[in-house]
């Protein structure tokens, strides 16, 4: 059975970089079992030893509010971890070794410092003894530098002893006032006499308990019962009267002042720590005006970067496909067979999987954003908006994520804090364009409106994004109430990109798309052919396709729209992708649709794709994080609407001649 080591950290400290460096491209992404947090794991192959290294949610501290700092929590107290690697941010130690504490006073034996950012932390004149480090604190300490990756076979080679019994420790745990370490040993005491003793480090409950952990106050209350966790409860609330300070505050405060105390022994600062060359760019990005207008600007650019790289690209893979198709229509004798491969196959797989350059292209262009640290910016000019819309702060991340896809988005809701928080977030996160809709913005775009590309893209998501705020603020003031969780976020160092971590994130994320391709879309575009073409083919009124389509016609027409855009949308509520291969299988050519359509109509059914029912996915991930009620409501709230601005364009639209 292979060895598991464990990366634990706070955010943006590097862990992903070195996870990718550990593990190459042998990695697997999933969700925890029971919860819906990415789950990545990877194999690391040294000294013929393979190593199974999962790469933990990142977090400040192990007092679990969220649920990925219960995901950290667990993994760590389950002791599932033959290793674990404590990666630090040497640029940041104070606030790093915080968590580094929480872990080695969990009574953890097996850990290992991965010392990372030591050539910034250089340049800050930040010098940091590495090996009284070690010796202060117990365990193997490994300084870093993962993007150039220095340091990393030393890591290698330090994990692989401490797995194999090789490496030998004796951890420093924080020490307290006399006071709140009297309580803490009266607290183990009791605990001793319990099941507890033989599971988890007392000292670790204890504090915990101290600290009115949530979890912690379960799991006692369910090995010593009410009347003894009450008296406990009362002995802290009279240390708590004394210092006249919420215990988890005394903690806090008292643990920040031992680490204090030991950085002053392996830490020296060589000169000033005066403005560094982030705080002055920060200064300009993170501004309520400039900021935003950077943030559209940084947007604006990305979309045109995606478009001018993109379309070439995408039309190779189109005209490809086409000449495939005309290729093997000859060779293949059977009339239904060769329509379902060609017409229906071919075309409709054929017609999205051209969209794949455009799809990696922006999952490269937002991982190099997120790589350069622009992301967390974006996120501080984001919360004003977003707080006087009724959203927390920390919405923008799952909001961010949807621009790839709405599933994990909804998924990551589980990060927010409160109840109220994540069920407003989840309910608009799907008026975020996901790459799936990217496809057909950028189909419409590109063939509607060729020397304003990218500008009708960014129109179209600057609706979608302005729509799920107002739609948030709706929320929150009729339909979700409570109170708003507090916005904490950290602005990391900026820095240039690393190219192969961008690209395995990018390839990572995109693949799904080509996946997506191969299975959902397949079907899709084989059951889209056969209803156009039986009991007789598409354009007799007799089709499937067609009486379906009629069927909804006259509500259509209320938006500019036909029959083929009704049948189109029905289908893409299996995947969005669907409107493209629809429209590639009932007309069968890019000049064709476009002889068929208006640039009005065109914009209408690019907004109204973005904005009407999510794919069935979203809508079973949504049911999956709250109920059915709340997934029901979506759909609903969504089809109205796409249908009030759908109508709104076109009718303004044809009234201002267009």
């Amino acid at each position: 059975m292979m060895k598991v080591v464990a990366l634990a950290g706070n955010p943006n400290v590097g862990k992903t970089t070195i996870f990718n460096s550990l593990t190459g491209m042998r990695q697997h992404v999933g969700n925890w079992p029971g919860v819906t947090v990415e789950k990545k794991e990877g194999i690391l192959e040294y000294n013929g030893q393979k190593f199974l290294v999962v790469d933990l949610p990142g977090i400040y501290s192990l007092t679990a509010h969220s649920i990925d700092e219960l995901v950290a929590r667990d993994f760590l107290l389950k002791g599932s971890a033959d290793v674990v690697v404590n990666v630090v941010d040497a640029t940041a130690l104070m606030r790093n070794l915080f968590l580094t504490m929480e872990i080695l006073e969990m009574g953890l034996g097996n850990v290992i410092i991965a010392l990372n950012k030591i050539d910034l932390a250089e340049k800050r004149g930040i010098e940091i003894n590495v090996r009284k480090m070690e010796e202060l604190l117990g365990v193997p300490v490994v300084p870093l530098n993962a993007k150039e990756g220095l340091g990393l076979e030393e890591l290698k080679d330090k994990i692989y002893r401490m797995a194999n019994g090789e490496i030998k420790t004796n951890p420093t745990v924080p020490t307290y006032d006399p006071e709140v370490e009297r309580e803490i040993r009266h607290i183990t005491e009791v605990l001793e006499h319990t099941k507890l003793a033989g599971e988890y480090n007392l000292r670790w409950l204890a504090v915990k308990l101290l600290q009115r952990d949530d979890g912690v106050i379960k799991l006692v209350l369910r090995h010593l019962g009410k009347e003894k966790l009450d008296e406990i409860m009362g002995h802290i609330a009279e240390v708590e009267e004394r210092y006249k300070r919420a215990m988890d505050l005394i903690i806090a405060s008292q643990k920040y002042e031992f680490i204090d105390g030991l950085m002053h022994r392996f830490v020296r600062y060589s000169h000033e720590q005066g403005e560094t060359f982030s705080d002055q760019l920060d200064r300009f990005l993170t501004h309520p005006v400039y900021g935003l207008l950077a943030l559209f600007g940084v947007f604006y650019l990305l979309f045109k970067f995606v478009f001018a790289l993109g379309l070439p690209m995408q039309g190779l893979l189109d005209e490809a496909f086409s000449a495939f198709g005309e290729w093997l229509a000859p060779h293949i004798a059977n009339e239904t067979l060769r329509g379902l491969l060609v017409d229906g196959i071919i075309a409709g797989v054929g017609s999205v999987l051209s969209f794949f350059p455009l799809v990696f292209l922006l999952f490269l262009a937002m991982s190099i954003l997120e790589d350069v640290g622009y992301m967390a910016r974006a996120a501080v000019v984001m919360e004003r908006i977003m707080r006087k819309f009724g959203l927390p702060g920390k919405s923008f991340i799952p909001l961010v994520l949807a621009f790839g896809c709405n599933v994990p988005a909804v998924m990551a809701t589980r990060t927010l804090d409160e109840e109220r928080d994540r069920l407003i977030t989840m309910l608009v996160n799907p008026l975020i364009p996901c790459s799936a809709r990217l496809s057909v913005i950028s189909f419409l775009a590109g063939a509607f409106f060729v020397e304003n590309q990218a500008l009708v893209a960014v129109s179209i998501y600057a609706t979608a994004i302005m729509l799920a705020l107002l739609m948030a603020w709706l929320f929150s003031r009729f339909v979700v109430r409570g109170e708003e969780s507090p916005f904490i976020i950290e602005l990391p160092e900026y820095l240039i990109p690393s190219w192969k971590t961008v690209t395995l994130h990018s390839w990572e994320r995109s693949k799904e798309f080509v996946k997506k391709a191969g299975t959902i879309i397949l079907l899709g575009s084989v059951v889209i052919w056969y209803l156009s073409n039986y009991p007789v083919p598409i354009g007799s009124g007799q089709s499937y396709s067609e009486k379906i389509g009629m069927f909804f016609e006259p509500y259509m027409k209320l938006m500019g729209l036909d029959w083929k855009a009704a049948v189109s949308l029905l289908f893409g509520i299996i995947a969005k992708e669907n409107v493209i291969s629809t429209y590639g299988i009932i007309y069968g050519s890019v000049d064709e649709i476009v002889n068929s359509m208006s640039a009005l109509q065109a914009f209408v059914l690019a907004l109204v794709t973005t904005l009407y029912v999510p794919c069935i996915a979203t809508i079973g991930a949504i049911r999956a994080e709250s109920n059915w009620k709340w997934a029901a409501f979506t759909v609903v709230y969504m089809i109205g609407l796409a249908s009030i601005v759908g109508i709104l364009v076109w009718n303004i639209g044809t009234a201002l001649g267009y």
